[in-house]
């Protein structure tokens, strides 16, 4: 009775209102078998909650439609393009999928107009009503990263990863976070996740040239970076960041040998004096692989950059320091120990 009420106030009189007292109550009724019958809260979800938008309450009742008996035929049968819609369980499949769709679409569209705070609340709706698409957790982390609340990006980030391990961006938004915490190792590992199951691997792959250097892992960031140009020889972005990386062994290279420098006489250890010598030698091709590798960017790019330009002075200057003073003093001092250099 309550049932029947709750669709002839839906149906016919359309009063939402009255519809969902009834069919709150046939939740309960004994009349109408509760436990076995998902008709009622199917019933609720889709003719009252969602004609009234109550997007939250919809999902509720879809749950609990889906939970009592998915077997279930429905009422009223329908067609979905060419696919027949025909039990409970197909509906709340529908209904969500369909529900779903629009939500996300207009979120998207209120992220590209750059209304991040409705785009927000329009994606928590879509995780409510929908949370194994794994489409709701990449828009969210990207949502949340513009709304300044860096803080729940982890944990929305490990929720979608529940949902799909393998989701490159997931990866490598995690791998981003644990390079920001200076855990190398669990970057790489990540990284290397995200790269494998990636459609466009080459923005990841510079990443991952980093993480090397910053294991220490020199020669393997330097055999990556060759097979990295290999792969994709004409990103202007590549060779940037492998003279970014060269430079980076420049300096790592150079500033140690610097310091020494200042301490090395003609009484040291000629053991030291050797090891200097060889240590601005190698910072010196360091520094010539960038700029090298930073001029090739530059004739890739379209418009020339300041960056790029400053970055080719910068080695300029340093290998100039090295052939006029470093390595010429070095020399000068080794000869006046009586050590062969070469």
């Amino acid at each position: 009775m309550e049932y029947r009420s709750a669709t002839t106030a839906a149906r016919s009189e359309k009063d939402l209102k009255r519809a969902e007292k009834f069919g709150l109550e046939a939740l309960e009724s004994v009349e109408c078998n509760p436990d076995t019958n998902a008709r009622i809260p199917y019933f609720l979800a889709k003719e009252v909650y969602l004609a009234r938008k109550d997007y939250r309450k919809m999902a509720e009742m879809l749950a609990i439609a889906e939970q009592k008996n998915p077997d279930q035929l429905l009422e009223n049968p329908y067609k979905l393009g060419d696919t027949p819609i025909e039990t409970i369980g197909e509906g709340v499949d529908a209904v969500r999928e369909n529900v779903w769709g629009e939500l996300f679409n207009k979120a998207v569209v209120l992220f590209n107009k750059k209304n991040y705070k409705k785009a927000e609340k329009q994606l928590k709706l879509c995780l409510v009503i929908h949370p194994s698409r794994i489409e709701n957790y990449p828009a969210l982390v990207d949502v949340y990263k513009k709304n300044g609340n860096d803080d729940l990006v982890l944990e929305i980030v490990e929720r979608g990863l529940n949902i799909d391990s393998q989701n490159s961006y997931l990866n490598m938004t995690k791998a981003d976070l644990s390079y920001q915490n200076e855990d190398f190792k669990t970057a790489q590992e990540l990284y290397l996740i995200a790269i494998e199951f990636s459609d466009d691997p080459g923005p990841i792959m510079r990443k991952l040239l980093f993480i090397y250097i910053d294991l220490g892992e020199n020669q393997n960031a330097i055999d990556y970076s060759n097979e990295l140009m290999n792969k994709y020889p004409d990103d202007p972005d590549l060779y940037y960041n492998v003279g970014v990386l060269y430079q980076r062994l420049t300096l790592e290279t150079f500033d140690p040998a610097r310091d020494l420098f200042l301490k090395t006489t003609v009484e040291s250890d000629p053991s030291t004096i050797i090891e200097l010598y060889g240590s601005f030698k190698t910072a010196r091709q360091y520094a010539y692989n960038s700029k090298d590798y930073f001029l090739q960017a530059s004739d890739l790019e379209l418009d020339e950059s300041i960056s790029t330009t400053e970055a080719v002075s910068e080695m300029r200057k340093l290998m100039d320091q090295m052939d006029e003073l470093f390595i010429p003093s070095i020399r000068e001092t080794a000869r006046s120990a009586s050590i062969e250099l070469e």
